[in-house]
């Protein structure tokens, strides 16, 4: 009886397997380990089921091939999983270790120049207290193989993690932000101004849109925010 992954796994195959000859030297392989020790007549029972033998085995030859690349497709993880993991297990541990802050404050003037000699970078630190965000404090992070500055924002009674570091060379320019979802929390993730952005919380969705849209604006129209 078909599996409900069975079923998963043949639909893939059929939209998405790309479907291979296979080679001419592999036929040859399954024509010598067949039975050879006589001529076999072009026509007769016999030619006929060596030949449908021969057409059988190297169809599943490439049935085999269809299902690795199948598998490949389920198990192979989206580009942005491993990342997303990461913002969230940090998310939760500050939250768990009540270790949001390495330096409390709730203005720039005095957030900004903390990170001076701490990153490789000029972190955008940005007041949006008048706009429902205010800003507790900030700390260091590790993120992909790298020290990151996070910025803690609250609203209400919602805890918005912030992380920034550069942007790759090869990511592109400026990006609007994606909103994604992890283990309960919400995401939004956006490049602006050479920097990578990630915003994490359990506030609504549409919440978390409007804080990465202020932050990117002001990261955008600035350039290195002040």
């Amino acid at each position: 009886m078909e599996t409900p992954e069975d079923a998963t796994l043949s639909a893939l195959i059929r939209q998405h397997a790309t479907r291979h000859a296979p080679p001419d030297a592999l036929a040859e392989r399954i024509r010598a380990a067949l039975p050879n020790t006589a001529p076999v007549p072009s026509a007769g029972p016999f030619a006929r089921w060596r030949r449908a033998l021969e057409s059988l085995a190297l169809y599943g030859a490439g049935v085999a091939t269809a299902w690795v690349a199948a598998s490949m497709l389920l198990v192979t993880p989206a580009p942005d999983s491993k990342i997303q993991e990461e913002v969230t297990a940090s998310h939760v541990r500050s939250l768990l270790a009540d270790h949001l802050s390495d330096i409390h404050a709730t203005n720039h003037h005095t957030v900004k120049p903390w990170f001076a000699g701490k990153v490789d970078f000029s972190p955008p630190v940005i007041d949006l207290a008048d706009e429902g965000f205010p800003m507790s404090g900030g700390r260091l992070d590790y993120l992909e193989g790298r020290t990151v500055a996070a910025l803690v924002y609250g609203h209400g009674s919602h805890v918005i993690n912030l992380f920034v570091w550069p942007a790759d060379a090869g990511q592109g320019g400026a990006q609007p932000p994606r909103l994604s979802t992890r283990q309960g929390y919400n995401l939004a993730h956006w490049t602006a101004a050479g920097m990578n952005a990630w915003a994490i919380s359990d506030v609504d969705a549409t919440e978390l849109q409007a804080f990465a849209e202020l932050v990117r604006t002001r990261m955008g129209a600035a350039g290195s925010p002040q």
